[in-house]
């Protein structure tokens, strides 16, 4: 079976570009996958950093002035304002979760689930260990979280959970004696856990994928037929029509047409020698007849 010069050169081009296709996409996908979990870390982070924002707050300033007013009042417990503020913009953003779990809650809505008793003794087995991330499974898919140790380091807050007997009256009629007490200083309580779905960053990086494939594989088909176009023009149609130059010659035919020798490239070349050979034939062919 006869090959022609673009044949050959389409068999060698073309495996080369699937494997690099494939190799970009290896790359490509590993890039946008992990891309789009740092930008899902980012976004828990901008929450907890909300959500830290809202304690300071709370603390710095609502509290001190309503400390002296009232025995007690729910709103100014920086955790609850941290909950009800992320409640708030969750009606908007149902997928993003943020909790203060506890082991030991004062406010039985913050007590610790399976899981998150297991990032809790995570983080109180490192007490180094500041932030805690990972991915987890869930009935709603994949979710990234970012979980903060809630410690006590400020001896103040065991006013409230060192024992039911030192704690604002109003408190324990509110919670009750059962919970929030026993508390201890430098003791890791609690974690704030904020989850971030992977489903919106991960769809935003699966079209880029897509996007960005289609386009590399745009260009190397650009470039196949590019390819494929320039051996035509400077190779097989000029090197064809010499051939058929040739086999007219070698039938007795030396007027047949003349071949496009301009040019400083090896075909050009090979036609150059090519036209002085056919001279020279012709030249001999005259010289044996007379």
């Amino acid at each position: 079976m006869k090959w022609s010069i673009a044949v050959k050169l389409n068999m060698v081009l073309l495996p080369l570009f699937v494997l690099s296709l494939l190799g970009s996409a290896l790359i490509i996908d590993r890039v946008l996958t992990g891309s789009a979990r740092q930008e899902t870390l980012q976004t828990a982070r901008v929450i907890m950093s909300a959500a830290l924002a809202t304690r300071s707050y709370t603390v710095d300033q609502v509290q001190p002035l309503l400390a002296a007013k009232y025995d007690f009042l729910v709103q100014t417990v920086s955790a609850f304002a941290a909950s009800e503020t992320h409640r708030l913009m969750q009606r908007q953003f149902p997928e993003f979760s943020y909790r203060e779990a506890t082991l030991n809650p004062t406010n039985k809505r913050d007590q610790a689930d399976a899981w998150e008793t297991t990032v809790i003794q995570t983080l109180a087995s490192n007490p180094a260990l500041d932030e805690y991330t990972g991915v987890r499974d869930t009935a709603a898919g994949q979710m990234v979280f970012v979980a903060h140790p809630i410690r006590i380091t400020n001896g103040a807050c065991l006013t409230c959970h060192s024992s039911p007997e030192f704690a604002p009256k109003t408190m324990v009629d509110i919670y009750g004696r059962d919970g929030g007490f026993g508390w201890k200083l430098n003791e890791t309580v609690g974690a704030q856990v904020v989850t971030v779905p992977t489903s919106i960053p991960a769809q935003r990086a699966a079209a880029a994928f897509q996007s960005t494939m289609l386009a590399l594989l745009g260009i190397f088909l650009g470039l196949l037929i590019a390819l494929n176009v320039l051996v035509h023009l400077l190779v097989t149609r000029r090197v064809g029509k010499m051939s058929r130059i040739a086999e007219q010659l070698s039938t007795g035919k030396p007027g047949v047409g003349d071949f496009d020798i301009s040019g400083t490239d090896e075909v050009s070349a090979l036609g150059r020698s090519f036209m002085r050979m056919r001279t020279s034939l012709a030249s001999a062919m005259k010289m044996l007849e007379r």
